[in-house]
């Protein structure tokens, strides 16, 4: 809880829930102290939660089923023409780079591809655009209402556009990786002007984090 200005609880609390999540605390022998992480003082924003989606299998997967890997999410749509493959090769490259510089840590490390196109990215259409990418990539989907509360609780921007005279349109979205600890907290976010050797270097940071008490 709060006493006067003082943390004395593991909870934690944040400056304003609706944008922060609570501020991890721990209790050190000099008193309780902020858990270190990458989001700086006023902690990490108040993004993403339990979801529920369809791998290319059929089968009904949730966050749930991640726990104990970190995981490195990505929002976009197969029929993208350039920015979600840049992307996606670049997770690949982060991946390939840490297979072969820190192994155990790629052992550890999911990267998920969740479509915000579900009413064109069908399983079979799925199928055939992860053939283009990093082998290990899990590629989800679902229906429009599963999608559209999944991309809210990450607070994701997509806007469709206007469609061509032949029916075809393009997806706006926000360009966003989202890199999650092995409990699913969320614990950095990579931008798209991120080089894979920067990102790399972020999620070695990370997964080889001690913090200081």
């Amino acid at each position: 809880m709060d006493d006067g200005g003082f943390v004395s609880s593991e909870s934690g609390w944040s400056p304003n829930p609706e944008f922060f999540a609570k501020r991890k605390y721990v209790k050190t022998k000099w008193g309780w102290f902020p858990v270190e992480d990458a989001f700086g003082g006023a902690g990490k924003p108040a993004i993403g939660g339990e979801w529920s989606l369809v791998d290319l299998d059929g089968n009904l997967v949730t966050n749930k089923q991640f726990e104990g890997k970190w995981t490195l999410l990505y929002f976009g749509f197969a029929r993208c023409p350039d920015i979600c493959p840049s992307e996606m090769v670049k997770v690949g490259k982060v991946m390939d780079t840490l297979a072969k510089e820190h192994p155990e840590l790629a052992k550890n490390l999911q990267p998920i591809f969740v479509s915000v196109d579900p009413a064109r990215d069908s399983l079979k259409a799925l199928k055939e655009y992860g053939k283009d990418f990093h082998p290990s990539y899990v590629f989800l989907t679902g229906s429009p209402e599963q999608v559209q509360l999944m991309a809210k609780k990450y607070r994701v921007y997509v806007s469709k556009a206007d469609e061509t005279e032949d029916g075809d349109y393009l997806v706006d979205h926000s360009i966003v990786i989202y890199f999650h600890d092995d409990t699913g907290d969320l614990a950095d976010c990579f931008t798209q002007s991120m080089r894979p050797s920067d990102v790399v270097e972020k999620i070695v940071e990370r997964m080889t984090f001690v913090p200081s008490f």
